[in-house]
């Protein structure tokens, strides 16, 4: 028996595969569903944790994800000041060559705009950098109520910085015809311009792969965001997180002279694989994983004079389990139990080990 499909059933069932595919909504709000595991999945990739230099401003976490065309990125931030305050997301892609690790950036080189813009400032960073994209915020509750949006593209001189527009800090998804690359962007203002009540909402935006010259599953993504003051100085809000900063880094930061890795690295398929490690010196592993009841943390600590601290955050970066609080321990090999963990709810989590201005992430799973 044949099967006759009307234009309705049609376009119902166009929809229903438009939506299974379809898993992020780029309105720049975290949603539970958004967050989870494999293809379509936020997974956090790093928390916040250190002092912000605007009082009660600045970054809270960074999420990444990716479907078969498009790699994804949640930004949760409270970025609003009096003044006009910027996010920068710097990323290394597989399959294209920009500016080498430790080489100080040529900033952008445009010369229609006032000189003010968050790209022009020449950081040297500790990854290769291929592209630049800038957030940068109107006042909280001002007028204007805008976010503004340009990026670089590191892989072909002369680095011209490209508008990618402007758009109402309402969730709204801004294009730009100069911008043909279609990243898609949206922010959401905070309530309350909060980044300590913040766990849902700030900048987000979508990249087509084919944009950045592809990414496969198993390939790997590195990145890094900051959070700048005024379009100047780069604030102490850095993701990954420099642990101990509690002053700006300056305008033009070098940050392949602090210890450790200034950048995660989010592998296509599997999600994050390491942080601000110092990953020579400060070594961790978590086994089995998912969680059982015999399950451990392995971990080193190089100086016991400095305090160990191991704690677990959920996928909103909430604290969800202090499992060490400024321990003193000695220097060398040590194991942790990992079966308080088991009291949580399932879902992926990040254990975090901190000793002195060291930092380590290991990504776990309760079931």
């Amino acid at each position: 028996m044949k099967r006759i499909f009307t234009l309705s059933t049609l376009a119902a069932l166009t929809a229903a595969a438009f939506n299974a595919q379809a898993q992020f909504a780029v309105d720049g709000t975290l949603s539970p569903a958004e967050v989870g595991t494999g293809t379509g999945k936020y997974q956090l990739v790093g928390t916040y944790t250190g002092a912000h230099n605007q009082a009660d401003r600045g970054l809270k976490a960074l999420y990444v994800g990716t479907t078969a065309t498009t790699l994804n990125v949640m930004v949760v931030a409270s970025a609003e000041i009096a003044g006009y305050n910027s996010m920068l997301f710097y990323l290394d892609a597989p399959n294209k060559t920009g500016i080498a690790a430790g080489t100080r950036l040529p900033g952008s080189t445009n010369t229609g705009n006032d000189g003010r813009e968050s790209l022009r400032q020449r950081p040297t960073l500790d990854l290769p950098v291929d592209y630049a994209f800038r957030c940068t915020t109107s006042p909280f509750l001002d007028n204007n109520n805008a976010i503004y949006l340009s990026r670089v593209d590191y892989t072909t001189a002369p680095y011209d910085e490209i508008g990618e527009g402007s758009v109402r800090k309402d969730g709204t998804v801004a294009s730009d015809s100069r911008d043909p690359a279609g990243v898609r962007t949206a922010y959401q203002t905070s309530a309350t311009g909060s980044v300590a009540a913040n766990t849902t909402t700030g900048w987000e935006f979508e990249i087509p792969l084919s944009a950045i010259g592809g990414a496969a599953a198993g390939t790997n993504l590195r990145m890094m965001v900051a959070y700048i003051d005024d379009f100047k100085s780069f604030n102490a809000d850095v993701l990954p997180t420099i642990a101990g900063r509690t002053t700006a880094l300056g305008i033009d930061p070098d940050f392949t002279a602090i210890p450790g890795n200034q950048y995660y690295t989010y592998q296509v398929g599997t999600g994050v694989l390491a942080s601000r490690t110092a990953s020579a010196s400060l070594p961790t592993s978590a086994y089995p994983n998912p969680v059982a009841a015999s399950s451990r943390l392995a971990y080193t600590v190089a100086d016991a004079s400095q305090p160990v601290t191991i704690t677990a955050f959920n996928s909103l970066g909430q604290t969800a389990l202090t499992l060490l609080d400024g321990a003193s321990q000695p220097a060398g090999a040590h194991t942790l139990a990992l079966a308080p963990l088991q009291r949580l709810a399932a879902g992926v989590y990040l254990l975090q080990v901190r000793t002195g201005n060291q930092l380590s992430t290991q990504r776990v799973v309760v079931q």
